[in-house]
């Protein structure tokens, strides 16, 4: 099942690109041969470079944590419904799973409900909703 990436990787990705940005100019001063006119680049840029390291740290420590995948069993059809994302009991053991899709196999769907993704066995039901778009289905957890 192909997966899209995860908050943390998307952070990984744009702190990457900033510390490259942030090291460009002594990059080049250090490729091209050139002298720096002033110590100050090479303070800035390594200040910076601490700073991305402690954001770097903080994000992969705290952020993008999502609680456990949650397995349910579907009752009715998917289908379509406004954006947003929510897990709520109905009934019972009855829920209302609502979120974006996120994930499609033969049979099974992966609905990001906010905090949490919720995989959904469709036991036969059908799915007419579209990768990215928002669903709801009511099902039983497992």
């Amino acid at each position: 099942m192909d997966e899209q990436p995860t908050g943390r990787t998307r952070h990984v990705v744009a702190l990457v690109v900033l510390a490259v940005l942030v090291n460009l100019p002594l990059t080049h001063a250090t490729l091209t041969g050139t002298h720096l006119e002033s110590d100050d680049v090479v303070i800035v840029t390594l200040v910076a470079d601490v700073v991305l390291v402690v954001v770097a740290v903080l994000l992969w420590r705290f952020g993008g944590r999502l609680r456990p995948r949650l397995r349910a069993i579907a009752l009715a059809d998917v289908e379509r419904c406004a954006p947003g994302g929510a897990l709520e009991q109905v009934d019972g053991e009855t829920y209302l799973v609502r979120g974006e899709v996120t994930a499609i196999e033969d049979g099974q769907v992966v609905l990001d409900v906010g905090d949490r993704s919720v995989l959904v066995y469709l036991d036969g039901h059908r799915n007419p909703v579209g990768y990215q778009q928002s669903a709801q289905v009511r099902a039983r957890l497992l």
